[in-house]
């Protein structure tokens, strides 16, 4: 059997855009949690087989619609708090970078797109360090750019 070859904490990387430098992209500072869901929504029809209709049909499900929702949670990192608050504080979406290390080959790129701040949670507990939790919602298209 053949071991596969895994990734570290610091391959997946979730960036907002620089509100000072446009195409610039910057990780804020703290999440020691991150993911990326893909969603599609599907609709379905059941189509009867119409050379043996009392057999069992099949259902055949279509795509209506695609979504990726991006979270993350860690401790809050002073420096990143006034960014946080300002992607969440806009009315308008922020654009968003997640990546992926490596090279195209091996499945290494972005995928970038326009996100709204959802949810922006911070909290503490006595004797522990403040934490964050925050969550983005895609809208329009996200697209994938396989790196060089």
């Amino acid at each position: 059997m053949a071991q596969p070859t895994t990734l570290p904490f610091s391959a997946i990387a979730v960036k907002l855009e620089s509100p000072s430098k446009a195409g610039t992209f910057e990780a804020p500072c703290g999440l020691t949690e991150r993911a990326a869901q893909f969603t599609k929504e599907t609709n379905s029809a059941v189509v009867p087989d119409c050379a043996n209709e009392d057999a069992a049909p099949f259902v055949d499900r279509f795509a209506v619609s695609k979504s990726v929702a991006v979270s993350g949670k860690g401790v809050m990192a002073r420096q990143s708090i006034a960014r946080w608050r300002a992607a969440f504080e806009a009315d308008g979406p922020v654009k968003a970078r997640v990546e992926v290390s490596g090279t195209g080959a091996d499945g290494g790129g972005a995928w970038e797109g326009l996100f709204h701040l959802t949810s922006f949670e911070v909290g503490a507990v006595r004797g522990e360090r403040c934490t964050v939790a925050v969550a983005l919602q895609s809208t329009g298209a996200v697209s994938f750019t396989a790196a060089a």
